[in-house]
């Protein structure tokens, strides 16, 4: 859950925010290349996620580290665990897909980490770990699996905790 908040608070200011998910929108746009109506549509997805997901955890307040965590806590405890995780993950899926074609291919996983300020290099065990099916892509449902998996196993050896990069 810190790793997830700390590669998600774009401006590092402690806090996470809508400011955080318009960041994060302008860099994917910026990257895949995109332009008016595209980029605006992206970004709009992407803030999204605060919106539909995180706004109400923080009562539309911004979201400390600790604020963050107990919230996702909370939510843990809730029966539909990996449904309400596993939700902002088919947004994530169509920023990263720059492409369009459906499908993630490693260079594209590779931006995604670059637009996490991470090395792109780590994106390679972390695309190896998530593509189930080992056909070099990675579907909506491989994507979406385990970055809620990502959140639901206690396991620190599984592969799909590289999801949002090394654990932190």
């Amino acid at each position: 859950m810190k790793t997830y908040f700390i590669r998600i608070d774009f401006d590092n200011d402690g806090a996470i925010t809508r400011k955080d998910f318009e960041g994060m929108g302008a860099r994917f746009a910026e990257t895949g290349k995109l332009s008016g109506d595209n980029a605006k549509a992206l970004c709009d997805k992407v803030c999204g996620i605060w919106d539909q997901y995180l706004a109400n955890m923080g009562g539309g307040a911004p979201l400390t580290q600790d604020a963050f965590v107990a919230g996702l806590k909370k939510v843990k405890d809730d029966a539909n665990l990996k449904t309400t995780l596993g939700g902002p993950m088919p947004i994530y899926f169509a920023a990263v897909d720059a492409n369009n074609d459906g499908m993630i291919q490693a260079e594209e996983f590779a931006e995604f980490f670059k637009i996490l300020g991470l090395d792109p290099a780590l994106a390679i065990e972390s695309f190896k770990a998530i593509d189930t099916n080992n056909d070099g892509l990675l579907s909506v449902e491989e994507f979406s699996e385990a970055g809620a998996e990502f959140f639901t196993s206690e396991d620190e050896s599984k592969p799909t905790k590289l999801f949002w990069g090394p654990l932190v």
